[in-house]
């Protein structure tokens, strides 16, 4: 029994065969740097050579760091500016004739929109579309998008149909006839 013992105790101690391997490499390549930085005639100037690449390395690694910390800041800071910005603030009532620029500018962007048979006017935020468009179901379309832009405080729509009179001209033609 104490044989079994003394067996296992010098068991626990042993190195295998992969390990002895490995240790022999690791061994040799520590020997040979020692071998090519030491050697007396160049292993000086080997030595600053490694030791100057290491540093530009490292400055390398650490420009790198900075530029990604620098590119995250900046993104940080762009996603802050596009949260603030998009909370609506109480703009200034635009004057009558920026108001017309721009609800032609934000209705022509649309190439469907016939722009010689349409007139746009404001007075007192409140826009005036005049002309002739090809059916009501357009008219209707056109007079939603302006009610909803930004500064108009109402429309007055005086579009038609091709071919009807122009609904502030229907009282005048009634009483010529009547």
């Amino acid at each position: 029994m104490r044989r079994i013992q003394l067996l296992v105790a010098c068991d626990r101690h042993a190195v295998s065969r992969g390990q002895a391997a490995r240790m022999c490499m690791i061994a040799s390549l520590v020997t040979g740097m020692l071998m090519y930085f030491m050697d007396p005639e160049r292993g000086k100037r080997r030595r600053h050579m490694a030791r100057d690449r290491l540093f530009a390395r490292m400055r390398r690694v650490a420009r790198g760091t900075r530029g990604i910390f620098r590119g995250a800041a900046a993104e940080t800071l762009g996603v802050s500016h596009r949260i603030v910005h998009l909370v609506p603030h109480p703009t200034e009532i635009p004057d009558d004739e920026t108001l017309r620029q721009r609800v032609e500018s934000q209705l022509f962007r649309d190439r469907h929109i016939p722009k010689g048979d349409m007139n746009i006017s404001c007075e007192h935020g409140m826009v005036i579309l005049r002309g002739e468009l090809e059916s009501t179901v357009e008219i209707a379309q056109l007079e939603e998008r302006v009610r909803h832009m930004s500064g108009v405080r109402g429309v007055q729509n005086l579009l038609h149909p091709h071919g009807t009179p122009a609904p502030n001209k229907e009282r005048s033609l009634r009483s010529r006839s009547g």
